[in-house]
């Protein structure tokens, strides 16, 4: 039996199949843009709803359920696919921020957070893989290769964050953090999903980190606990800015929009 996740592939007892599927559904007319009730009122206070109703879209597909019955929605497109990624891939960076910001004003003095910064313990052991540092940077690599350096990234912090949860169990900001790998998971995912459809279904084994990242230190009362903790949330915000912003130029020079400015 076949199932759909939401990532619009099929899976057969736990084997991911890529969809053959590529255009409309036969025997389904395309989308456009009416509802039951007939054709979409096009006056001018109608169009201004649409940016609202596209950022309402967006925090949909967000909550949409791990898994669907095959026929419960048409497989996605590749422009989906990128889209779904890139709203996952901010949501984790602006998450990663977040938390580092909320640790530093509850744990570093501020006189003392530019040197912190400047040390050994700000080092991040992606910097010894050859991805590109920034946006010009990308541009010059193929989609491919920056599908791979975003998976190694995520990767990366799969093990570490599931700790995270017992470092900041009484802040309010971090009262997500339990479900930080749940949602790397699930980036993890589509970008699984986007290397099947970019390389025919058989994507390569990628470079392995020669390091990976410690676990998050529980014991808060140590200083050494505290830098090595900070310096891991200085690079895991570095590393999934890296990502999103990877998984945002593939997506601008493949779909040319307006909001590809960054």
């Amino acid at each position: 039996m076949y199932k759909e996740n939401r990532w619009g592939q099929r899976e057969r007892r736990g084997q991911r199949i890529k969809t053959a599927h590529k255009g409309p559904i036969p025997g389904r007319q395309d989308p456009s843009p009416q509802t039951a009730q007939g054709p979409v009122d096009s006056s001018p206070a109608v169009m201004a709803a649409g940016p609202r109703t596209s950022m309402l879209l967006a925090f949909a597909l967000l909550c949409l359920p791990w898994t669907q019955e095959v026929g419960a929605f048409p497989a996605m497109p590749l422009s989906s696919l990128f889209a779904n990624a890139v709203l996952r891939a901010q949501h984790l960076h602006q998450l990663a921020a977040d938390t580092y910001k909320e640790f530093e004003r509850a744990y570093i003095p501020e006189g003392q957070r530019y040197s912190i910064q400047n040390t050994q313990a700000a080092f991040c052991f992606s910097e010894t893989i050859p991805a590109p540092t920034g946006k010009d940077e990308a541009q010059q690599r193929s989609d491919v290769e920056l599908l791979r350096f975003s998976l190694l990234l995520i990767q990366s912090w799969l093990g570490p964050v599931q700790f995270l949860s017992r470092v900041f169990t009484n802040s309010l900001v971090f009262g997500t953090s339990d479900r930080v790998y749940e949602k790397l998971k699930d980036l993890e995912e589509g970008i699984q999903a986007l290397m099947q459809e970019l390389e025919d279904g058989s994507p390569r084994a990628g470079q392995i980190l020669k390091q990976t990242y410690d676990k998050f230190d529980t014991n808060m009362r140590s200083d050494d606990a505290l830098l090595k903790n900070y310096g891991l949330l200085s690079c895991f915000k570095k590393d999934l800015h890296k990502a999103e912003t990877y998984l945002r130029v593939m997506k601008c020079r493949r779909f040319v929009e307006s909001s590809c400015a960054f």
